[in-house]
């Protein structure tokens, strides 16, 4: 089955059977309708401001659907099935059209996380990268490291590969240690995080933020993946999070939810969130 098949039956399956989250009256009383869904790492703070945006705009009917990561969201917005896609990454020349907008409204830290219970603080990228080769089995109190892997054609390996070649070389020589658990979702990642003693991956702080996660993000290198490190570049390590649209459909209750995004009690949100907030470039 081919990668665009699969697509089309995983949109189809979400949006008709799966449980979104969902703000507002689905009746004859909801003048509009939005749904959205893309990067597993926007969804948790997508409902909260679905949540906040259906306190004023009571008739509108927002959908955060479950994620079907970046490109799932573009190639939805690009075949009209939902109104909003959320990536963690710039368009692909080929996703490029003028019917499109990308926008960005946030950054958040790229986290190396462990499970809350894990006494670990930091590590440096050298002791990382030996995690991921297999060099370095045990944390400090003798406890077995289960790493938590994404797929090599996912965005948090593309990310982590590129940080430096050592970390590219041994990311994917981790994926052949025997019985590594491979998230397929940026939730299932977090959710095996959580819930495995000795666990370490990679998630971001928007996710565990929004989510309430049980995990902790370590320090790299002495730097904390802070908001405030992030926003003066102390903590290198840091995703831009994009609204992606049509142009036509910027309007309407579309329109208003975007501006909520931008707005003081948006970015409010936002900051509480794991999100560095980022001033809206222009008027669309």
């Amino acid at each position: 089955m081919n990668s665009y098949l699969r697509y089309q039956i995983l949109i189809f399956a979400i949006i008709l059977i799966a449980g979104s989250v969902l703000y507002g009256a689905a009746s004859a009383s909801s003048k509009e309708t939005i749904t959205i869904t893309g990067t597993g790492s926007s969804i948790g703070a997508m409902q909260l401001l679905a949540k906040g945006f259906h306190k004023k705009h009571p008739a509108v009917t927002v959908k955060v659907l479950p994620s079907i990561g970046s490109t799932g969201g573009i190639r939805a917005v690009h075949d009209d099935k939902i109104e909003i896609g959320l990536s963690y990454r710039t368009l692909k020349p080929e996703e490029r059209s003028e019917k499109i907008i990308e926008e960005p409204y946030g950054r958040t830290p790229f986290i190396f996380g462990v499970q809350d219970s894990n006494p670990i603080k930091g590590l440096t990228l050298a002791e990382i990268e030996e995690i991921f080769a297999g060099k370095r089995k045990t944390w400090p109190d003798g406890t077995p490291i289960r790493l938590v892997l994404r797929p090599l054609s996912d965005g948090f390996s593309a990310y982590l590969a590129g940080i430096n070649p050592g970390l590219k070389s041994a990311s994917e020589k981790a994926h052949s240690i025997p019985g590594v658990f491979v998230g397929n979702t940026d939730q299932d990642a977090a959710l095996q995080i959580e819930k495995t003693p000795g666990s370490f991956g990679t998630t971001s702080l928007s996710l565990v933020a929004a989510e309430k996660r049980k995990i902790r993000a370590i320090s790299v290198n002495g730097a904390v993946p802070t908001l405030a490190n992030v926003s003066s570049g102390t903590y290198p390590y840091a995703m831009t999070l994009y609204l992606v649209y049509k142009k036509d459909k910027y309007r309407g209750a579309v329109k208003d939810f975007i501006e909520f995004i931008f707005s003081g009690e948006g970015n409010k949100i936002l900051s509480a969130n794991g999100h560095a907030t980022l001033q809206r470039i222009e008027e669309k």
